[in-house]
């Protein structure tokens, strides 16, 4: 079946861009999470939770607003049949050593940061605020394995009434910060790209 690519963003230490069009660029070089909190101002949003939540949740929920905004994704209705299939290499790794530090010699954790010690986390952050219900799975992988990803959203597509989906690659530790995520539709509209492995690598 072929699936089609509506929206794609990408978002780097030093910018944000989607459809390949820079919309931020970190010139004054600040740190990646003080970035990410800048674009979040900028952007107007309005959700204070966003300042609880760990970097790699930042990432992912910052590509996701930016994805769906102007799309009927956005808004408050239950979105029943949009799935989220995401990827990365380092898990949670970046809040798990946060954690770690937080137990101490008298050994009192901080559960505020427990709370993010699991990399699927983010997708729930996600879900959270879009009110997303469908499939979902977490990918932990050395590389983008893209082959892999496009099998298992394809096969996921054909075997379920899923209508859109969020894939790709977000990544988060010791303030290097990448994501690559992709708004996947079954519909196609004029001027969205084809969703194959030789575009996802060419994007």
């Amino acid at each position: 079946m072929k699936l089609f690519i509506h929206k794609y963003c990408h978002i780097t230490n030093s910018s944000l861009s989607i459809n390949g069009k820079l919309l931020y660029q970190n010139t004054e070089e600040l740190a990646s999470n003080d970035f990410l909190t800048t674009i979040y101002r900028e952007e107007k949003v309005a959700y204070p939770k966003f300042f609880k939540m760990d970097n790699l949740s930042k990432t992912g929920f910052l590509a996701a607003e930016m994805l769906f905004k102007e799309t009927s994704i956005y808004g408050e209705q239950p979105k029943l049949k949009t799935g989220m299939f995401i990827s990365n290499k380092s898990a949670s790794l970046d809040t798990d050593e946060a954690y770690q530090k937080t137990l101490g010699e008298e050994y009192f954790p901080s559960p505020a940061v427990f709370v993010y010690t699991l990399p699927n986390i983010l997708m729930g952050e996600i879900a959270i605020k879009h009110k997303l219900f469908g499939e979902n799975t977490f990918f932990v992988s050395e590389l983008f394995d893209y082959d892999s990803i496009y099998d298992y959203v394809c096969e996921t597509f054909s075997e379920t009434n899923m209508e859109n989906a969020l894939v790709g690659w977000i990544d988060y530790y010791h303030n290097d910060c990448a994501a690559f995520l992709m708004l996947v539709e079954r519909e196609n509209k004029e001027n969205w790209i084809e969703f194959n492995t030789k575009e996802i690598v060419k994007l």
